[in-house]
């Protein structure tokens, strides 16, 4: 007889090992997914830094690595002192923030705020 049992269970038996065997690829493929995400490359590469550095001249290239951290510009020291009135003289002075950063601490505590109370 053809159409045993046996031969019922062996083919059963080989779909559920396809089954089997495309979960599993789909289980690795998603593992290899999500490592991934977790590791994304760089947006912006090391040779887009030495590219912007050597396009700025030679001057700048020392003050520009390739992993994009940029140092502040060493201020030009001049021969010749400059009269206090001077724009190199404002230039110098101590800039205000923007914001004031007293209005950005925490409250030790959390009562509410009394409206009668002057600022």
């Amino acid at each position: 007889m053809v159409n045993s049992r046996a031969t019922m269970n062996t083919k059963l038996g080989e779909w559920m090992w396809r089954f089997l065997a495309i979960v599993m690829m789909f289980s690795v493929a998603w593992t290899v997914w999500i490592i991934y995400q977790l590791n994304p490359p760089p947006l912006v590469m090391n040779a887009a830094f030495e590219a912007a550095a050597k396009a700025k001249g030679k001057g700048t290239a020392e003050r520009q690595s390739a992993q994009g951290v940029i140092a502040p510009p060493v201020p030009a020291v001049s021969p010749v002192a400059a009269p206090p009135g001077s724009a190199s003289a404002a230039a110098e002075a101590p800039k205000q923030p923007p914001i004031n950063p007293d209005k950005l601490k925490f409250t030790d505590s959390i009562a509410v705020p009394d409206p009668t109370a002057k600022k």
